[in-house]
């Protein structure tokens, strides 16, 4: 049954496949091979390994604050070993927009004025977020905690008035 149901989905994309195949630039590269025999797709109690199933954003918990809708973004890029943002903002509701723009995985922490917040998981290179807090007037630390690197120079002072 396995095997009338992939040729049948082999005939369809064979058939749909558009073009003079003669001309078809893409079999000019080098042969791709594959050590999969089967799709873990077409089992379905294989189908949320590539698909997981993550709930409505509702129901996922966030650090965003009543009125996170109107927050201001802060652009925040993180590369080795820097963070690079803005050195003030105005208290209320900030919504940062965290992007990993280095080679390596970084997080992000702010802590200060009775507020710490993380990142749920680190971000891996050119993964973006964001995080949403209410920052009251104050002076903050924000880092990178992963392998070291606030001691490698990647952290600064951020002041909120």
């Amino acid at each position: 049954m396995r095997q009338l149901t992939f040729l049948a989905i082999a005939a369809i994309l064979i058939a749909a496949c558009p073009g003079d195949r003669r001309t078809d630039e893409s079999q000019h590269g080098a042969a791709q091979t594959s050590t999969t025999t089967r799709n873990p797709q077409a089992v379905p109690e294989n189908s949320t390994a590539m698909n997981p199933v993550t709930p409505p954003q509702t129901a996922m918990p966030t650090a965003r604050a009543a009125g996170a809708a109107t927050a201001p973004t802060v652009d925040v890029q993180l590369t080795e070993y820097e963070v690079r943002m803005p050195d003030s903002l105005a208290a209320g509701p900030q919504r940062f927009r965290i992007a990993n723009g280095g080679k390596q995985t970084h997080g992000f922490v702010i802590e200060g004025a009775g507020i710490s917040q993380k990142l749920p998981s680190d971000l891996t290179r050119g993964d973006t977020t964001e995080l949403t807090v209410n920052l009251p007037a104050g002076s903050y630390t924000v880092y990178c905690p992963v392998d070291g690197h606030r001691g490698k120079g990647m952290q600064r002072t951020l002041v909120v008035r």
